[in-house]
């Protein structure tokens, strides 16, 4: 049964095409933003729409508006995604004190677009009106003399206005007539509920281990590399939102080393924070499928003096319990990685180098596990010892919550 990730109603222009698209929170308990708190909800919507497993067919080429609370304005984080691709919408109960004045300029220096959301044309709001790229008027609880006056006064400000709640084709006509730019409303389009495959998150670490390394004075490539190798969900989901449209990767992805690079610190950094804020994952399964990708590695690395193959063994292995962290079937997992065919092969069909390594640790598995004879499997067993003992290490490091 498919998952609820969020809610997605449209935003037209004038000549009645889509202009962006404004994601909404949704639950399928029916629990609500307010219930769950402002910061969590863009926190989910953010990380659903770019780990789901969805059709992004509407959502690549749009900018997304999203709501966000005053203590994300004022976390300094900013959001993860680049600023052409979402607008932030400024609600009405965001208080324009000097502090949020302040740090909404930061956000527009990031070149991050902002909507005044149910603007009702209070004299506290001015500061803002300068900031803004979009001023949308709910013609519910605003007349249209109103509406018209306020259009007319502004008409200096570089601004988009947008009527929301548009309920028929009459009242849409003449906003449109005022010289309106963007509609919205259930006349145009109702809020559609978007389905697909929640992939859990990495909060059942606390990520202590990679939280130091990604926000110290000078971080090192190999040693956020190594750091978040201690937390295969996290490293799954990175994996996906770099395959995610919205950073449009083109080339085949073989190691964790090249989604650091690809995404870059600064967004690596708010990508971390904001999966480790949704939900949890259970420490046994996070052991497990370390322990197989780190033998994966080791094996790649006994068999190859140039260690070539080293990075995209582990990968092997960690995705080959994609099924295990995440309880989605690999071959619907990986369908929408731009992974390289080697590693794909391996984890799929076990073929190639890649392929022979997984295959002869998920065989040593099997036969730990209903207590077999090793002799068989050689020094795998020696492996075993020392990749699971370097994992209980790893993890000692981290905070697991039980």
């Amino acid at each position: 049964m498919p998952d609820t990730l969020f809610a997605s109603q449209p935003i037209y222009d004038h000549k009645g095409q889509i202009y962006a698209h404004e994601l909404l929170y949704r639950h399928e308990d029916g629990i609500t933003a307010f219930e769950v708190g402002e910061s969590v909800a863009t926190s989910e919507v953010l990380y659903n729409l770019c780990t789901g497993l969805l059709d992004y067919v509407e959502h690549i080429k749009l900018p997304v508006c999203v709501n966000v609370s005053t203590e994300f304005l004022l976390s300094g984080l900013f959001l993860p995604l680049a600023p052409e691709h979402v607008i932030v919408e400024l609600v009405e109960r965001i208080e324009p004190t000097d502090e949020i004045v302040d740090a909404i300029q930061r956000w527009a220096a990031k070149g991050f677009r902002f909507a005044l959301d149910d603007f009702e044309f209070q004299d506290s709001w001015q500061p803002l009106l300068e900031l803004a790229t979009i001023i949308k008027v709910d013609i519910e609880r605003t007349p249209f003399e109103v509406a018209q006056q306020r259009y007319t006064e502004l008409q200096h400000l570089n601004v988009l206005w947008l009527a929301e709640r548009i309920e028929d084709e009459a009242t849409l006509n003449r906003y449109k007539e005022l010289g309106f730019d963007l509609f919205q409303g259930y006349f145009l389009a109702k809020p559609t509920v978007v389905e697909g495959k929640r992939v859990p998150s990495a909060a059942a670490t606390q990520l202590t281990l990679v939280i130091n390394q990604l926000f110290s004075e000078e971080p090192e490539l190999y040693e956020i590399v190594a750091a978040l190798q201690t937390d295969p969900v996290l490293v799954v989901n990175l994996l996906r939102i770099a395959n995610s449209p919205y950073y449009g990767v083109t080339r085949k992805i073989e190691s964790l080393k090249e989604v650091v690079m690809l995404l870059g610190l600064e967004p690596l950094r708010k990508w971390v924070l904001l999966i480790v804020s949704v939900k949890g994952q259970a420490p046994e399964k996070t052991k497990f499928v370390l322990t197989r990708a780190y033998m994966c590695s080791e094996l790649a690395r006994k068999k190859d003096p140039f260690n070539r193959l080293s990075g995209p063994a582990f990968l092997v292995g960690l995705l080959a319990g994609s099924d295990v962290l995440l309880g989605i079937d690999k071959e619907t997992f990986l369908q929408d990685l731009n992974i390289s065919e080697a590693v794909r092969a391996a984890v799929l069909q076990s073929e190639g180098d890649l392929g022979e390594y997984l295959k002869a640790v998920e065989d040593f598995e099997y036969d730990l596990a209903m207590k077999n004879p090793l002799e068989k499997h050689g020094d795998l067993f020696d492996v075993y010892q020392q990749c699971h003992f370097l994992v209980n290490e790893l993890l000692n490091n981290v905070t697991i919550e039980q």
